[in-house]
Order: structure tokens, then C-alpha cells, then sequence
């Protein structure tokens, strides 16, 4: 998700949407105060009294329109997608739904559903700063859905529209995994002190094997914008693979919860979570968070391995088996996968089942094996 100034997105759509079909002049003065809210940040004030209006009289089509804003900017995605589908049904003109709710099906990571919508918006939207933002979710949305190339195109109209954006860079940089390109090199030059800047160095450092200075650079960052997304779930991987510190794990949790506050949708976030409860005999929590992940991303292999692990640990074999499975079919190249399927089959006595992913295993690690040989080989 990327990080946005509330008001500067919708202060066009807050003074320009009219709030037409006035019953009386207590709705009214309800409206403006919802109005006055959402303008001022106050997104639960505003959404109980656009709820109070709509209570009254349901056929408020704008006010519906609003109380979805209102939702959307306080992360909550699901009543946000509910509010604006709404609308919609009720008057399928309404620019601000038909704006906002792909915004909120990316936000909830339905890309599929969303793709349609923030194709329209970003190739049409008269606000530049709104198109900006449908552009990146677009583009993310593409890129998790596999389509490469479609997301490259929407890249590529992103930086020619927004070249100096600082957020469009970053993701342009992400995209490509070309830390030293020279698309990181101009955020770099446009604004070496920023937040993104500092989570680029963090990045950079964290690749280098430097971990102490990643994480003196993610939390640099997080002192300039403690709501840039992303750089809490940075911070907590390096903290969680490299501190001496046996409490560092408590840390690392801090960090993750704050990143599940700016981006709810995280699923590496919500499985990191796992991982610190599972490796401290939580099995409870770990599982609830390797769920989480899981519904968010069902196909992230790393959350399916912490479930069953967790399972295990609980002497949950069948059950275990059962989420890992459907692991085996997504990344049948993954050797941890193997290694814990051939274990879980030895467990339930499954055991020709057990030797097949055994010899999968070995397999996998003797081409690994080759693969570190011939990169280590002097070139010829």
C-alpha cells in the first residue's frame, strides 16, 4: 500500500461532491459535521454521523459516498468496499464509488476484482494526485497478479507522469530489484533525507550484510514518517535474523503490529508474526497469524511452513499435513516444503509417501549443490 496524504488526495472530492437531497435541516447540519470531520481527520466521527443520516433516510446516495471515504481512510477496507458497492447500485454515476472502491479491493489485496476498475480510473481520473495513487495500486495489483507486463506499462506511464515522486520511485525501484539503477539513484538526489531514502539505504545495507546499519537506517526512517509502509516489517526482519538480543523478538513484534496498523493487508507481516510466536511457544497465536497470512495470501508457501510446523508442535499431524499440502503444488521446488512433507508422512506412517519426498528433497539440495559450484567456479 502506498502512503498518502489524506486530505490532499479528497479535499477536490469533499468540496466539489454535492450533497444534494437535503430532507431537513438537522440531516443537514449532521452532513456538514460529517463533512467537517472527515476533512479534519476524524474519520470515526465522521462515520457515525454519515451512519446517523443514512439511518434516517437511506437514499443519501452522496452521503453513502462519504461514509465510504470515511471508511477507506481509516483502513477499513471491507465496510469501505460494502459502502461504495452500494452506491453504485443505487447510482452507478457516482464518481467518488467508482474511484474508491477498486482503491479498497487493492487495499484488500482483490486484485482481480480491482484490475478492471483502477485500469479505468488511472487512464481517465481528472485528479492528478488521485491518478497517481490509482496508478500504483494498479500496478502492484498487475504485478501479484502475474502480469508482468501490464505492470511494467503502468510503471512506465507512472514515471513519465510523476518522474520526481518520491513513492513512485521507490516502487519503481522495487519492481525492478535495481537498488543501484538509476531510478534509486534520482530519489536518492530528489530527497537523500526522506524516509524512502532511508528505507532505500536500510535496504541496500541489509543486502550487504550489514545489519546494524539497516536497521539504524529503517529506524532514521520511521523518525521521519513513522507511516511509511513497509519499513516496520524491514526493521522487524533484521531485528528478528541478526540481534544478539535474546528480548529482541519483543521488539521485533512492536514492529509488526505497527505495520499491520498501516497496511492490514501485509501478509509477510502477518506471518513474521507467526514466526516470533511459534518460536516462542505461542502455538495458539502462531497459528491464528499463519491463518491471517493465509487469507490475505493464500499462496505464500512461508505461512503454509509456519502453520504446519506449528500444528506439529502440537501434535496436530493430519491437520498439519493438510495445510502444508497444497504447498507441494504451488512451489514443488521448494526443499523446505519437501523436507517437512516427507516428516509428516514419516509421522502419520505414510512411508512410501515419506521416501518419494525424502528422494524430492535430495534431489533439490544436490542441484542447489551444483548451482553454488558452478557459481563458484572461475570464469573460463
Amino acid at each position: 500500500m502506498v502512503s498518502q496524504s489524506w486530505f490532499g488526495i479528497c479535499a477536490g472530492l469533499l468540496m466539489t461532491t454535492s450533497l444534494a437531497q437535503q430532507a431537513n435541516p438537522e440531516i443537514q447540519v449532521e452532513i456538514q459535521q460529517g463533512v467537517q470531520a472527515l476533512e479534519q481527520g476524524n474519520f470515526s466521527t465522521a462515520e457515525r454521523h454519515f451512519s446517523h443520516v443514512l439511518k434516517t433516510d437511506p437514499n443519501q446516495v452522496e452521503v453513502r459516498a462519504h461514509l465510504g471515504l470515511a471508511y477507506y481512510a481509516d483502513r477499513k477496507y471491507s465496510e469501505a468496499v460494502e459502502a461504495f458497492r452500494l452506491v453504485l447500485k443505487q447510482n452507478p454515476s457516482v464518481r467518488t464509488a467508482q474511484t474508491f472502491l477498486p482503491l479498497a479491493l487493492a487495499a484488500l489485496d482483490q486484485c482481480e476484482q480491482a484490475i478492471p476498475g483502477l485500469s479505468k480510473e488511472f487512464s481517465s481520473n481528472p485528479d492528478l494526485k488521485l491518478r497517481r495513487v490509482l496508478g500504483l495500486s494498479l500496478q502492484r495489483c498487475l504485478l501479484q497478479s502475474g502480469k508482468q507486463a501490464e505492470a511494467d506499462q503502468a510503471m512506465q506511464e507512472l514515471l513519465a507522469k510523476y518522474s520526481d515522486d518520491i513513492d513512485v520511485l521507490y516502487e519503481a525501484g522495487q519492481m525492478y530489484a535495481k537498488l543501484s539503477s538509476q531510478i534509486y539513484l534520482r530519489l536518492m538526489k530528489i530527497a537523500p533525507h526522506s524516509a524512502r531514502g532511508f528505507q532505500v539505504m536500510g535496504q541496500v545495507a541489509a543486502s550487504e550484510g550489514n545489519w546494524e546499519k539497516a536497521v539504524d537506517a529503517y529506524r532514521q526512517a520511521i523518525r521521519l514518517d513513522p507511516n511509511v509502509p513497509g519499513v516496520h516489517l524491514d526493521l522487524a526482519v533484521q531485528l528478528l535474523l541478526h540481534s544478539p538480543d535474546p528480548n529482541a523478538w519483543e521488539q521485533a513484534l512492536v514492529e509488526l503490529n505497527k505495520e499491520l496498523e498501516i497496511n492490514p493487508a501485509s501478509a509477510e507481516a502477518q506471518y513474521e508474526v507467526g514466526e516470533v510466536y511459534r518460536k516462542h511457544d505461542q502455538p495458539e497465536k502462531a497459528k491464528a497469524a499463519f491463518r491471517a497470512a493465509l487469507r490475505l495470501r493464500p499462496g505464500l508457501v512461508e505461512a503454509r511452513l509456519g502453520l504446519a510446523k506449528a500444528l506439529r508442535q502440537q501434535n496436530q499431524k493430519q491437520e498439519a499435513l493438510a495445510a502444508l499440502e497444497p504447498a507441494r503444488e504451488t512451489a514443488p521446488d521448494n526443499a523446505a516444503v519437501r523436507f517437512l512433507l516427507a516428516q509428516l508422512y514419516r509421522d502419520l506412517s505414510r512411508t512410501a509417501d515419506s521416501k518419494r519426498e525424502e528422494e524430492a528433497f535430495r534431489k533439490l539440495q544436490e542441484e542447489e549443490a551444483a548451482v553454488k559450484r558452478l557459481q563458484a567456479s572461475p570464469s573460463p
